[in-house]
């Protein structure tokens, strides 16, 4: 073998083993980001920023999809972010969201219980002014364990347990569900009416 020869496979050995570097960097990287095919309550956040900033999305049904890498980078070119199409920390400072968890009344880890301010919604037109006949916010169909909350503070996606009324899924908002106060959605608007409002301790799962 010539020094020729063995120049050219070292410098193919050493080009190789560069491009298994950068390949595992990226995916280090990429570690902890939301990328399509993502699924769950952080992604209904990113998509709801989204949506409220104008960068429609279409539901925020926590699965992200093609509709949602299209968002993101739009998002991403207006706010000279690098168009990846992936949230990560700089697509997220820029979102205004915090990817640290706080607890709001509870242990970190597992479940958490805190107190909330609970009221009653039904669909009927009076309860359900100015939405009526649309399905929650993410997008499910309103039926009883569907409930609205502030998602500053219980995300969308998120499922829980409230006392007296049993389990829930963090599905819709209104505009006066604010805080530690959540709206349960019941099956008629008597039952609403009939739970009228209560403080009670909500589990988050």
């Amino acid at each position: 073998m010539t020094r020729m020869q063995r120049s050219l496979i070292l410098m193919f050995l050493v080009l190789g083993l560069a491009l298994c570097s950068m390949a595992f960097t990226g995916k280090a990287m990429a570690a902890g980001s939301l990328s399509q095919g993502a699924q769950g309550s952080a992604v209904t956040k990113v998509q709801q920023v989204l949506n409220n900033r104008g960068y429609w999305c279409g539901s925020a049904d926590g699965v992200f999809g093609a509709s949602t890498r299209k968002a993101v980078v739009r998002f991403q070119q207006d706010n000279g972010i690098s168009t990846t199409g992936t949230v990560g920390p700089l697509t997220n400072k820029a979102l205004g969201i915090s990817t640290t968890s706080v607890s709001r009344g509870g242990s970190m880890g597992g479940s958490r219980t805190m107190s909330m301010v609970a009221t009653g919604y039904d669909n009927s037109y009076k309860s359900n002014y100015p939405f009526f006949g649309q399905p929650s916010f993410i997008g499910l169909p309103l039926a009883r364990g569907i409930i609205a909350t502030d998602p500053d503070v219980i995300p969308m996606g998120t499922r829980l347990y409230v006392e007296g009324y049993g389990e829930a899924i963090a599905a819709d908002q209104g505009n006066a569900i604010q805080g530690n106060r959540i709206d349960l959605f019941f099956d008629s608007h008597g039952e609403a009416m009939n739970w009228g409002m209560r403080t009670v301790n909500v589990t988050l799962m």
